[in-house]
């Protein structure tokens, strides 16, 4: 497709000039050909891939799920957003099972503001002497907590109901994780 743009675009102006001369146009040709590839590489630069999940665009999901972070999360619906994806979680889950633990809508948790847990997870190295886990970064809390569900996600458990038993002791659980994926799911973005 981009080779026959390349060479009608040489043609219309081989023709648009009236080269006669058929040495002459060779030459010409050539030259047109070098300068036309130049120029496409230069316009190709310029696009974006846009990448998608499930139809939606990957910038209008990281907005969407922006527009409920608050806090410490604020501006990392993208992060969360591309790093989902990436290892074939859905977004809207993630995002909704660290809204659920964190309470960053509002102003997120000691152990997120302190610790970097999104995912409300237990281990080593402690955060603070107790048994919530410390990272050392908030994208690294971030991988961890999607890593964590993607676990169930690929055994199968793929919705808050399935994954409820498996993360949380809280029986409504899904429900609140549930809620904030819909409110998600139906933001208003530009």
């Amino acid at each position: 497709m981009k080779i026959l743009i390349l060479i009608s675009n040489i043609l219309y102006l081989a023709t648009f000039n009236n080269i006669n001369k058929v040495e002459n146009n060779t030459d010409y040709l050539e030259d047109q050909v070098e300068v036309l590839a130049k120029a496409y590489e230069q316009k190709e630069e310029e696009y974006e891939e846009v990448q998608y999940y499930n139809g939606e665009s990957l910038d209008i999901i990281a907005k969407k799920i922006d527009k409920f972070l608050g806090s410490t999360m604020k501006g990392k619906g993208k992060f969360i957003t591309e790093y989902s994806v990436s290892v074939g979680l859905d977004p809207y889950l993630a995002a909704a099972v660290m809204l659920q633990e964190t309470g960053c809508y509002w102003t997120c948790s000691k152990i997120v503001r302190t610790c970097n847990n999104v995912g409300g997870n237990k281990g080593k190295p402690s955060c603070n002497g107790g048994s919530y886990r410390k990272f050392s970064s908030l994208e690294d809390g971030i991988k961890f907590a999607i890593n964590k569900l993607n676990s169930y996600y690929k055994k199968g458990k793929k919705t808050p109901k399935q994954i409820n038993p498996h993360y949380a002791e809280d029986k409504t659980w899904h429900k609140k994780v549930e809620n904030y994926m819909k409110k998600i799911k139906k933001a208003k973005v530009k």
